[in-house]
């Protein structure tokens, strides 16, 4: 045991990046607020065992003092895993990822939706995982995320394939108290176009419902790149004067209408382009409101990015995001460098 902590801790991979974040927002009045942040990830592997440590800090640009800025220091990672490539279990807090949904992920229990910026780094989870490959195209995920007791604890399965050259899976999760059980399916392939789709339904103490994606994407010449994803929420209600909005206030949604569209258009990802503009927005569409979002990136150095952007908002006095967003738009300005 101790060769082997003593051979884990001499062949440590470090990286990370530290980033800024100042915003603009502007509504009944006029502010700047913004933090700043740095991620730190220590990994160390060997053919059949590793570590992963994950150190997140969050600093608002309002902290006056270095204690407040230790305090925010949080463990996101912090993982063992043991076997080969094919037969891994990984212990700990660890990314959990399910679904293949690009904005909204009705299968992914684990993680919350953040349209404004779908790719933002997420937190880990406490579980166990166990993957096991089985041929060239066939693979079961198995995990259990455990809570107070065995009865609150969350357990689950995947298994993925391969058919007419589409990956497909089927989900089942179960968690006895409170009762949540949840059957799903996914696919992904591409025809033309790219195209993935997932469905969820789920049977809880008080509701039944069902949640569903159809997302689609295409590369036109010079890169440009256009993505869409249709969101039907079977929990949600279609009239707007129903809205719950305690209930998005007390972070139990993140959404509280039925249908939703995701646009973006784009230029494809190129690790060598100076500068990437993009266009996004998120369409309700049993209330109308709409999200906008463009922004452009700059790489003018190595490891570096520059995003400017704003964030838009329209919509009728009644509408989902005229009153979940606390303000009428905002422009910012991100710098993020890697190491």
């Amino acid at each position: 045991m101790g060769i082997i902590l003593l051979t884990v801790l001499t062949q440590v991979h470090l990286g990370g990046y530290v980033e800024t974040r100042p915003f603009v927002y502007w509504g009944d009045s006029t502010s700047l607020t913004g933090y700043s942040r740095g991620w730190l990830e220590l990994t160390s592997r060997e053919e059949t065992y590793g570590t992963q440590l994950g150190l997140d800090v969050i600093v608002p640009y309002d902290t006056a003092s270095i204690e407040q800025t230790l305090e925010s220091i949080t463990v996101s990672r912090l993982a063992l895993w043991v076997g080969p490539e094919n037969l891994r279990c990984i212990i700990g807090k660890q990314r959990l990822y399910w679904g293949v949904g690009r904005v909204f992920r009705p299968l992914d229990i684990f993680n919350q939706t953040n349209y404004f910026e779908p790719d933002y780094e997420r937190p880990g989870s406490t579980a166990a995982l166990l993957y096991w490959s089985i041929g060239p195209v066939t693979s079961v995920r198995a995990v259990i995320k455990p809570d107070r007791d065995v009865e609150h604890s969350q357990s689950g399965i995947r298994m993925g394939s391969t058919l007419g050259g589409n990956d497909i899976g089927l989900t089942f999760m179960h968690r006895p108290q409170p009762r949540h059980t949840l059957l799903g399916a996914e696919i992904t392939g591409e025809l033309v176009v790219g195209y993935w789709s997932e469905y969820r339904f789920s049977w809880q103490e008080d509701d039944n419902f069902s949640q569903f994606i159809l997302g689609l994407d295409y590369t036109f010449p010079f890169r440009l790149y256009i993505m869409s994803e249709l969101f039907f929420d079977g929990s949600g209600v279609a009239e707007s004067d129903q809205y719950d909005f305690t209930r998005f206030l007390t972070g139990e949604r993140i959404t509280l209408a039925q249908r939703y569209l995701y646009l973006s258009v784009g230029m494809f990802p190129d690790p060598f382009a100076v500068i990437q503009p993009q266009l996004a927005g998120l369409v309700n569409l049993d209330d109308e409101g709409v999200l906008v979002i463009p922004q452009v990136m700059v790489s003018l150095f190595e490891n570096t990015e520059i995003t400017l952007g704003s964030n838009l908002v329209y919509g009728r006095q009644t509408s989902e995001f005229e009153n979940i967003v606390p303000f009428d738009g905002a422009v910012y300005m991100w710098i993020k460098v890697y190491f």
